[in-house]
């Protein structure tokens, strides 16, 4: 098809310098000028003679800034360590990473929906660098009639964390699924996330019992969480309904590697149904081998009465608290108890 000759007039050096340069207009933008002014030419044309000028084009990511002002830079990876523990402790719970799949990019968001605003807030917080917005829309199965919807803006660095956390199935749909990486970060900060969003605490007189959901992930997968839990002294277990339970002994270990108190008021109570004494409390065989005294003399003296204890029940195991602990140090300076 032959060029129409107006295009080389209209289609000038001078005419991209004013436009495409000084004024940052993308090709869309200067398609819709040169309509107006009755020159219906395609982005395609004015593409090759910007080209044949010598002019050097933007790429996706910076044209997109062009219209965008809220966008972020495409070429630039945020992927510092802080950040990849907060995805994972993000996606430990119930959040999620949505991709898409364009022509020049693949990039992802990051998603969550969530009750409580504040929480919501908190979780966006650790992801200021992708932009996170925060809505609210209507939801009846929540006892507010809202839900919180964060997500963040599109970027290269999450499609990356995408294929980590959801990998390849073979399956009929060919449907990725989230599923437990192998080098997920377990730190203070990811299991916070995780216990605020997914954990469960519940009292039941003087049990307390400690739940992290893990419905979603595979069996060996949990067991896999389960084994990097221990390694930082929390004993736990995967359950009959695939959740990981914490065992009596693991729920101190638990709370003094995530902190004894929530960093937000609307989960005080995963932090307050706690008893005080489940991380002071000491077990006899505890006590016996940090002093170095002998496991039956110890029980003499409590049954003499000579050395008080904490007991959930009146027959219950004996426990010793920081009152209990002063007293045995007295008596092992008097020589009594050896």
């Amino acid at each position: 098809m032959r060029e129409q000759p107006h295009y080389t007039n209209i289609l000038t050096k001078e005419f991209f310098l004013e436009y495409y340069y000084k004024k940052r207009m993308s090709f869309p933008k200067i398609r819709e000028l040169l309509m107006k002014r009755g020159y219906p030419i395609g982005m395609g044309t004015i593409y090759k003679y910007c080209k044949r000028l010598g002019f050097k084009t933007r790429n996706s990511s910076e044209a997109r800034r062009e219209w965008d002002k809220n966008c972020i830079d495409y070429d630039i990876s945020h992927l510092t360590e802080s950040i990849l523990e907060a995805i994972d402790g993000f996606l430990l719970g119930d959040g999620c990473i949505h991709p898409y799949k364009g022509k020049y990019f693949e990039v992802g968001r990051l998603g969550c929906g969530v009750e409580h605003k504040e929480f919501c807030e908190y979780l966006m917080s650790f992801f200021q660098v992708y932009n996170p917005i925060i809505k609210s829309y209507k939801h009846k199965k929540m006892k507010s009639g809202q839900v919180m919807s964060g997500r963040s803006k599109h970027h290269p660095d999450l499609y990356k964390q995408y294929l980590r956390w959801y990998p390849e199935e073979s399956n009929k749909s060919n449907k990725r699924v989230k599923q437990l990486p192998e080098d997920v970060r377990i730190t203070p900060i990811s299991v916070m996330m995780w216990y605020l969003g997914d954990g469960c605490a519940s009292c039941n007189n003087n049990s307390v019992s400690i739940k992290l959901s893990t419905d979603g992930f595979k069996p060996e997968k949990v067991e896999f969480l389960v084994n990097k839990l221990k390694e930082k002294n929390i004993l736990c277990y995967r359950n009959n309904s695939n959740r990981i339970l914490l065992r009596a002994k693991g729920i101190p270990a638990f709370f003094n590697f995530i902190g004894r108190k929530s960093p937000i008021s609307c989960y005080n109570y995963k932090f307050d149904r706690i008893p005080i004494w489940r991380f002071e409390a000491k077990r006899m065989k505890e006590i016996a081998n940090e002093f170095n005294l002998d496991y039956n003399r110890l029980c003499y003296f409590i049954k003499i009465k000579k050395l008080s204890c904490y007991r959930l029940s009146e027959k219950g195991r004996p426990r010793f608290l920081s009152e209990h602990i002063e007293k045995i140090k007295e008596l092992i300076k008097t020589g009594e108890l050896f």
